[in-house]
């Protein structure tokens, strides 16, 4: 195995680092992995993306793990374009700053980049929110090139923060949060009152909106009660490729009552009907969210799942 730091850039121009594993015997497969929210940049689980690399190319499939603009609380990042003066080629990014729409123009970069590295066929990972970024590029990009998709531990964030916050709080923080963005103050931090600190208005809006993109697993809609007006698992039900959905045994963030075996029976039910017959649905069992202490048999099952 290789193992190499690269660096990629969005289509919009943004500078990304990442990891490049390839199999000692060259190959035309290749994965990209999507991190989920802040901390859980690809530097920073050492353990799983590791064993990743190694499972996926020893079954001949290349990896590229990059921290997206959504990596870290707060980050800037460098904008790669000579057109532009120089005091504007910094982009404030991270999770606080994020929008979920803006990982297709990630997504679509680390394509480009393996495109140039010799790569034809692809396969997209996505951990927690990299899940729900999986189901957003697919309802968005012009074409996917992608032939499967593993939606690794996908994550209800709308109804977290609703079950966080409460009925009242949660209504009262999306209204802030929209009223900023009509107010062209996106950027501008939440109050700590409002229980999104330290999360920018046009993040909050972005997560809690049940009827926006980011609400792509309504786990806590679908099992309790209706947020919004959006048709449940609306972009998930329309993903005709293959998916493998896998969770830890013990994930955390299901909030179907019923646990991860509820959770996959409802993804199952909302699985299109072409993609359903060449999907899968797994339990890591004794693991978490992260599946802390299963790194193997987690990277050996997604790596199995795309050779076979």
């Amino acid at each position: 195995m290789k193992l190499a730091f690269v660096s990629l850039l969005s289509s919009d121009k943004l500078k990304l680092p990442g990891l490049l594993y390839e199999p000692d015997k060259p190959t035309k497969k290749a994965a990209i992995w999507l991190h989920g929210m802040g901390d859980s940049g690809v530097f920073y689980n050492p353990e799983r993306i590791n064993a990743l690399g190694k499972a996926l190319t020893g079954k001949g499939i290349a990896m590229l793990a990059f921290n997206n603009r959504g990596a870290h609380g707060d980050k800037s990042l460098l904008i790669v374009d000579e057109a532009l003066p120089e005091e504007e080629r910094r982009y404030q990014a991270g999770t606080h700053y994020e929008r979920i729409i803006d990982s297709v123009k990630d997504i679509t970069g680390a394509v480009n980049f393996l495109k140039a590295q010799g790569f034809n066929e692809f396969y997209l990972l996505g951990h927690s929110s990299g899940a729900n970024k999986i189901c957003v590029y697919d309802a968005h990009a012009k074409h996917s090139p992608f032939s499967k998709y593993v939606l690794a531990g996908p994550g209800d964030d709308t109804g977290l923060w609703y079950n966080d916050l409460g009925k009242k709080k949660f209504w009262q923080a999306l209204h802030y949060a929209e009223q900023a963005m009509l107010a062209s103050n996106g950027e501008h931090i939440m109050p700590k009152y409002t229980g999104m600190y330290p999360f920018s208005a046009q993040a909050a809006a972005d997560i809690l909106n049940p009827d926006g993109n980011y609400n792509t697993f309504p786990l806590y809609e679908a099992t309790t009660e209706r947020l919004g007006k959006k048709p449940l698992f609306a972009e998930y039900a329309n993903i005709t490729k293959p998916l493998l959905v896998i969770y830890g045994e013990n994930d955390e963030y299901t909030y179907t009552g019923g646990g991860t075996e509820a959770a996959l029976a409802i993804f199952r039910d909302y699985t299109n009907k072409a993609a359903l017959p060449h999907s899968s649905f797994v339990a890591i069992p004794e693991t978490d969210h992260g599946f802390h202490g299963q790194e193997r048999h987690f990277a050996e099952t997604v790596a199995s799942w795309l050779a076979s």
